[in-house]
């Protein structure tokens, strides 16, 4: 049996011809619900939201730092002897007091570097006065 073998765009696709007009707004195929504009929208309307917190480890946090802060409310000391005291602490909580002191050490660098290289941390800390 020979026939002939067309090339590629001759004749309609297989299942017959599409009437664009016939299947409404542009959507693609096989996906229902809303819209991505429509997404949008939706969030725009909500208004922002806050970040999901961790209640327990803000509570840590505060908890590890509020003396410190107290103190620099107060003025016993500053910015720079605030900031030395969270990454002495820091430390102590995440590698333990008993750590090697070369381990220690390598990551006491590695926060007092974090702060020093984030431009948002850097502002922050201006703002204490350091």
């Amino acid at each position: 049996m020979a026939g002939k073998v067309s090339g590629p765009g001759s004749g309609p696709p297989v299942g017959g011809p599409v009437d664009d007009k016939a299947q409404g707004p542009s959507e693609p195929s096989g996906v229902g619900g809303r819209k991505f504009a429509d997404e949008l929208a939706a969030d725009k309307a909500a208004g922002p939201t806050k970040p999901a917190a961790n209640p327990a480890a803000a509570t840590a946090a505060r908890g590890l730092t509020a003396d410190i802060a107290a103190e620099l409310a107060a003025g016993r000391i500053d910015a720079k002897a605030a900031l030395d005291r969270v990454i002495a602490r820091v430390v102590d909580k995440q590698v333990g007091p008993g750590a090697p002191a070369a381990v220690r050490e390598a990551v006491r660098a590695a926060l007092e570097s974090a702060v020093a290289d984030d431009p948002l941390l850097g502002e922050k800390i201006k703002s204490l006065g350091g």
